[in-house]
């Protein structure tokens, strides 16, 4: 299958979801996707940007192989556990510019309510075997 024709359908298939699915599907990457864009001239942003990009790629190829698993979102969002010790170290050792500094704590903390919720769908998965996401 064409790999863009597979981010097409993986959008397509998410607004299929459950309206607070959707929401928090929108809600959740793209403040990081639009402050990616105005950071990256600055390494951290960046890596945000590349990181969400990242995160619909493989979310996109897990959905094509998956539809609507719950596993979309914690393989989708494994990466993010290399790119967050590195904020968190960023946040504790460098200067930074206001701006990037409170955007790199909002990324931070809207990941970590992330993380709460794919490790959720991980011990369901364990649990009760593959689930899937219903659908409006």
């Amino acid at each position: 299958m064409n790999f863009f024709k597979d981010l097409v359908q993986f959008w397509q298939a998410m607004g299929t979801l459950p309206r607070t699915i959707h929401i928090w599907a929108i809600l959740y990457p793209l403040p990081q996707f639009l402050g990616g864009l105005y950071f990256i001239r600055e390494t951290p942003g960046l890596v945000i940007l590349l990181g969400r990009v990242l995160s619909y790629v493989i979310g996109s190829q897990v959905h094509r192989r998956l539809p609507f698993s719950k596993l979309i979102g914690p393989i989708g969002h494994a990466h993010w556990l290399l790119i967050l010790p590195y904020l968190f170290y960023l946040l504790t050792t460098q200067t930074l510019d206001t701006g990037l500094y409170w955007f790199i704590v909002y990324v931070c903390v809207i990941s970590m309510v992330s993380a709460v919720i794919d490790i959720r769908d991980v011990v369901g998965y364990f649990q009760q075997g593959e689930s899937l996401y219903k659908r409006d």
